[in-house]
Formats: C-alpha cells, sequence, structure tokens
C-alpha cells in the first residue's frame, strides 16, 4: 500500500529525535508531513492543516501529548493517534485509553514496529476516505432520484418502510401515515386485482416490474403513476426489499383522455367531411394545452435520465433504471408526435394547392388512426412496420395537392380498411399494405388489405351515398367524400378486390389544377 496520498503531523520537541523521525517518515514517501515541536503548535498545526495522522511525543513543555490528543479527539474522533512515551505508567495508559489513543510506541523507538503501525492506521484512514466518499456520492444519487421521482421502499412482506417527500406530496400522505402500512392505502377501488397479483408475482420472482397504477390520494381523488418496482437482493440473492420508483402522471393522462375524448366527441356530432373540418379546428387549440405539460414532464425525464447516467457502475440498478427512463421518454416522444401530426393538419389552409409530399402526409394519416390501428392490424408502408415517429421525409413523392383534403381521404380508406381486418379472429393474420411510387404524371397510393374484399354487388356503386360494405352498418358517406375530394384534383381514385381483400388505388395529379 503507498502512503503518497496520506498526509501526517509529527509533533516532538526533542530536535534531533523530531528530524530523525522526520527523515524517516520522508523514506516512506507520505504526501505531507507537518512538524510541530510542542503541543500548543501541534494543536494549531491540526486545526490549520488536518492531516490524516499524528505521531507525538507524550512529554513536551507547554501543552503535553495527551492534552494536545484530548483536544484533537474532542474535535474528531477519527484521525489516529500514535503516542511515544519512555514511560509505561497505569494513570497515563488509562487516560490515553479514555482518550481514543490508537496506539503506543515507547522509546528508542523500534522503525520497523513504527513503520507497521503507520501503514495499519495509514490504510484505515484510506478505508474511510472511500467510504465517505462512496457515501457522498450514495446521498448524490438519492438526491438526484428524490428530486425527479417518487420513492418507496417496502419490506418482503409489503409494509412501507420509506417514502420521499416527492410521494407524499403526490398522494397528500405524510410520512408517519404512510410508513409501517401497506400499499392497500392507497390502493384505488378501480384498480384490476390482477394487476396487483401480477406486480406482486413478477417482483417476488426477483424480476422488475413497470407499469401504470391508478391511486387514491388522501383527498379521495384519483393519481395515476408510472411505476418502476425493483427487488433489492443480498450477497446471497435474497431479496430483502424493494425499491419503486414512481412519475406522476396524472396530468398527462388527463390530457390524453381529453384528447380522446374531444376527438370522440366532434367525430360523433357530425358526418365525417364536417368531422374533419371541425377536428382541423380545434386541434390547434388542444395541441397547445397538451405541449405545455407534455415539454415539462420530457424535460424532467431528460434530467432524471441523465441523473441515472452519472452514476457508478457498480450500482445494481442502473441498467433498469436507464431502461425504463428511455421507455418513459419514448412513450413521452410518441405522444409529442401525435400531437404535431394534428397541429399539422390544422394548420393547412384548403383553398391553395401547394407542392406536398405525399409519403409525408401517409405518415401524418397514419398516425391520427394509429390508436384504432394498433388494436387491429400492424401496417406496412413501403415495407416498413409503421411506428409512430417515423421520418416523414424518408421518402419525395410531391404533387400540388390540399394537403389536409389528401389526408382526410387517406384516413377514410385506412380506417374502412381497419374495419374490413375485424373480421379476422387471428390478429396475426391479418395485413394492412401500403405503398406510394410515381408513375407518369401521377403520384399512385396503393393501399391493400386481406379482410375479404367488397361485396361485388356493391363494388360498382361503392362511392355511390349509403353504400356500405361494412357489417357494423356503417352509413357508407365515407368514400362518396373521398372520391369528390380526389375528383376535385383531377385525380382518380380506383376500388377492387385483390388477393381476398380490398385494394384502393389513388392517382394524384403532380401537376394537377383544380
Amino acid at each position: 500500500m503507498s502512503l503518497e496520498e496520506v498526509s501526517i503531523l509529527l509533533v516532538e520537541d526533542e530536535d534531533s529525535s523530531r528530524e530523525m523521525l522526520k527523515h524517516f517518515l520522508e523514506q516512506l514517501e507520505f504526501a505531507k508531513i507537518y512538524t510541530a515541536k510542542d503541543g500548543k503548535e501541534g494543536y494549531e498545526c491540526f486545526l490549520n492543516y488536518q492531516p490524516d495522522l499524528i505521531l507525538t511525543d507524550l512529554s513536551m513543555p507547554i501543552m503535553d501529548g495527551l492534552v494536545m490528543s484530548e483536544k484533537i479527539k474532542s474535535i474528531t474522533s477519527h484521525v489516529p493517534i500514535l503516542l511515544i512515551t519512555t514511560r509505561f505508567e497505569k494513570e497515563i495508559t488509562e487516560r490515553a485509553v479514555d482518550i481514543g489513543i490508537e496506539g503506543y510506541l515507547f522509546k528508542p523507538i523500534s522503525f520497523d514496529r513504527l513503520e507497521k503501525l503507520l501503514y495499519k492506521y495509514a490504510h484505515r484512514v484510506l478505508l474511510e476516505r472511500n467510504l465517505t466518499h462512496k457515501m457522498k456520492l450514495l446521498n448524490e444519487y438519492k438526491r438526484a432520484i428524490d428530486v425527479s421521482s417518487a420513492v418507496t421502499k417496502t419490506d418482503t412482506n409489503g409494509t412501507i418502510t420509506y417514502v420521499n417527500d416527492a410521494f407524499c406530496k403526490m398522494l397528500g400522505y405524510s410520512r408517519e401515515e404512510l410508513i409501517g402500512h401497506k400499499h392497500n392505502l392507497v390502493k384505488h377501488a378501480d384498480t384490476p386485482p390482477g394487476t396487483y397479483e401480477d406486480l406482486w408475482k413478477t417482483i417476488t420472482q426477483k424480476k422488475v416490474w413497470k407499469g401504470r397504477i391508478k391511486n387514491r390520494k388522501k383527498n379521495g381523488k384519483t393519481s395515476y403513476e408510472y411505476s418502476i418496482i425493483v427487488p433489492i437482493l443480498n450477497e446471497d440473492n435474497e431479496i430483502v426489499e424493494f425499491i419503486a420508483l414512481r412519475q406522476d402522471i396524472t396530468d398527462l393522462f388527463y390530457q390524453e383522455e381529453y384528447l380522446k375524448r374531444r376527438i370522440q366527441e366532434e367525430v360523433d356530432k357530425n358526418l365525417l367531411e364536417t368531422k374533419f373540418s371541425t377536428i382541423g379546428r380545434m386541434a390547434a387549440g388542444i395541441t397547445h394545452e397538451i405541449n405545455t405539460p407534455l415539454t415539462y414532464i420530457k424535460g424532467n425525464i431528460e434530467l432524471m435520465l441523465q441523473d441515472i447516467q452519472s452514476m457508478d457502475d457498480t450500482v445494481k440498478q442502473k441498467d433498469y433504471l436507464l431502461e425504463d427512463s428511455k421507455t418513459l421518454l419514448d412513450g413521452v416522444h410518441r405522444i409529442a408526435s401525435i400531437v404535431e401530426s394534428m397541429r399539422e393538419m390544422a394548420s393547412q389552409k384548403q383553398e391553395v394547392p401547394q407542392p406536398t409530399n405525399v409519403y409525408a402526409s401517409l405518415i401524418t394519416a397514419l398516425t391520427l388512426a394509429y390508436n384504432k390501428a394498433k388494436q387491429i392490424s400492424e401496417i406496412r408502408i413501403q415495407n416498413e412496420i409503421f411506428k409512430i415517429g417515423m421520418d416523414k421525409e424518408k421518402f419525395k413523392y410531391i404533387a400540388d395537392v390540399q394537403q389536409q383534403r389528401i389526408e382526410q381521404v387517406l384516413v377514410i380508406i385506412i380506417n374502412n380498411a381497419l374495419d374490413a381486418l375485424k373480421r379476422i379472429d387471428d390478429f396475426s393474420q391479418r395485413l394492412l399494405e401500403i405503398t406510394v411510387e410515381r408513375e407518369d404524371e401521377f403520384i399512385v397510393v396503393r393501399i391493400q388489405d386481406n379482410g375479404g374484399g367488397i361485396d361485388e354487388k356493391i363494388l360498382p356503386n361503392i362511392f355511390d351515398p349509403f353504400e356500405s360494405n361494412k357489417e357494423e352498418g356503417g352509413m357508407g358517406i365515407g368514400l362518396n367524400v373521398a372520391k369528390r375530394i380526389i375528383d376535385d384534383h383531377n385525380g382518380k381514385i380506383i376500388p377492387s378486390n385483390h388477393e381476398n381483400g380490398a385494394l384502393f388505388e389513388v392517382y394524384l395529379p403532380i401537376k394537377g389544377e383544380l
């Protein structure tokens, strides 16, 4: 072990002994060696330099080694003190023990023994320093997590043993009201029993559980949280407790529900053509209402992610926390992408055709239909599975069109295809393929499903009002609206049956005049 990280204070009143000991200490290569000629000077030197070790003579003028040691130990008990003496007296020994002096050296000094003692206590100093450093880091990690998350700890019986301020604030309880109780105290009556059964089964199998939980605040109101619960294991790989990191997503949940409700209200209230224009008008207001809390949540999650990334790699839960924080951030990005698609539709002007990337309009239409599509079928566009947040400019197919109206057409056809796919019981057997390409002076969009196709009896009149192929009794007005929009663009929309499904081909003139 090296002494290059340790400083020492030598207190000796005899000049020759002080120089001899100093020379010996220099050979051991201490980081810093301080010297003093009596206890008073040694005490002042300690106050000024805070050495890691002290080697002191007992008998000195002005202030002896015991008095100096007692004053130093009253300030800190962590500094090891080695006492040099020529006497072995019971009274002195007992007093030294009471003061907390670590060791004795009798004159004449054995340098071998002195070296062993110095290495022994220097090792202890370095261990304590390392422990102090790690404790500080742990406290910093805890502070970072406390700032960004609500945190709870429970024992193996599910009893709460710790909560931080953020959790208390989130649910309105004090620490005293929570600690010692089980989470049933905050359980919402609407939460299915299966949720907690799955949670408990997962974490008792030493796995991480994550998901959304509905809780009840002290005032009776509802709180929604996204929770990550991690089992903590000891050296024998046995569970000793559970730690949960919780993000309050109540505002985000209600904004999401509000968005769904507003859209559904407008869709139910009007016929399809009127519905889309109404959605366009209200989208700007809705996106503004959502973006403010969404930006706040995104910023806090990014800060939490930075804090977790700065953790020491020895922290067992670091990888879990990183993975789940990134999952949270991905979810926020998906919501932001949906909001951006609505904002784009709301900002379009219908009067003037403009050069428009038809592929980007397809991504917007798929984003708006995603909430329905994810329950029914995967969608492939240009041979790639559609996901929220896809690059809208990955492909360029430019046509002069009224963007919002063309997106309206695409949503109508996509929704009809999704309705047809419900006829297939097996989700994995459902297929919805979309392609876009240029053919001569047209951009052509092809939307094909395998939902059984269009009834041959109504195929010739499918664009007539009130002609419908839907089993659930749709009004049949959507395709009539779509046909009139495409006609207005001097384009074509061609329906057909192909490979046990419906195929709609939409032709948009690259240079069309309305």
